[in-house]
C-alpha cells in the first residue's frame, strides 16, 4: 500500500513538473532572446556585463579568450532549461563587442 501511494505521489508530481516546464523554457528563452537583442557591435565589455546583469539578471556562463589583455574572447549567456541548448553568443576584441547572436543545439561551441 505504502509503495502505491508513493507511486501515485511520484505520478502526481511528473504531471505537475511537466505542466511547469514549458513555461519556464519559455520565460527563460525569452529573456536571454531580450536581453542578446540590448547587447549591440560596439559597446564595451562592461557595457554589456552592466546591461545583462542589472536589466536581466544573466551572466556570461562561459567565456573564451581574455579581453583585458586585448585578446578576440567569445562568451555564451546559456539556458539551463533548453535541454538541446539556446544560448546568446557574444564576440569581441579587447574591450568591444564585435557580434552576438542567438545559437541553438549543436550551434554552440564546447
Amino acid at each position: 500500500m505504502k509503495y502505491q501511494q508513493t507511486l501515485v505521489k511520484l505520478f502526481q508530481f511528473s504531471i505537475v513538473l511537466m505542466m511547469l516546464y514549458p513555461v519556464y523554457y519559455v520565460w527563460e528563452t525569452d529573456k536571454i532572446y531580450s536581453a542578446c537583442q540590448q547587447v549591440k557591435p560596439g559597446m564595451t565589455y562592461q557595457e554589456m556585463v552592466i546591461k545583462l546583469d542589472h536589466h536581466f539578471g544573466l551572466g556570461l556562463s562561459r567565456i573564451t579568450g581574455d579581453y583585458s589583455q586585448g585578446e578576440k574572447w567569445q562568451g555564451w549567456v546559456e539556458s539551463h532549461a533548453s535541454l538541446a541548448g539556446y544560448a546568446c553568443e557574444i564576440r569581441g576584441s579587447g574591450n568591444q563587442i564585435a557580434g552576438v547572436r542567438i545559437v541553438k543545439g549543436k550551434q554552440i561551441a564546447p
